[in-house]
């Protein structure tokens, strides 16, 4: 349990620096909009060993601007048991930028590992790059 919170406390502390682990491309960015909502479609992918111990990932993502929650992202490739990949759309700064956040989660064993970033990119756009600033551990 100790070793546990010293791993998750690092994590943190490490995040709040804004430090960049990696950077996953993304590319196709779409989006569509009614008076519902928006949604974007973009793909997104990072090798294995992006950081340490990683598995690779290669995901289409759809986030809905109006939901404003994590939605699953869909594997186009093998997809690694215990590995997935979330996408969420979140208020940009202004309307004509778009912000999207991705989370890779992977298990090793009992330990359960979250990388995750943002992005805020001008509307119209088709590829962008999500900074991985956020790396977390739960032993």
């Amino acid at each position: 349990m100790y070793a546990s919170f010293i791993t998750v406390a690092s994590a943190l502390v490490a995040s709040v620096a804004a430090e960049t682990y990696a950077t996953w491309p993304a590319t196709g960015f779409t989006e569509s909009c009614s008076p519902g909502g928006c949604i974007g479609h973009f793909n997104i992918n990072a090798p294995a060993g992006y950081v340490q111990g990683a598995p690779a990932f290669d995901v289409r993502c759809n986030p809905i601007y109006i939901q404003r929650g994590w939605l699953k992202c869909d594997p186009t490739g093998d997809e690694t048991a215990g590995s997935e990949v979330n996408a969420m759309w979140v208020e940009a700064s202004t309307r004509e930028q778009i912000k999207i956040s991705v989370a890779h989660i992977w298990y090793q064993g009992e330990a359960r590992y979250n990388a995750s970033g943002i992005q805020e990119f001008a509307s119209g756009e088709t590829t962008f790059d999500i900074p991985v600033t956020q790396l977390t551990a739960v032993l």
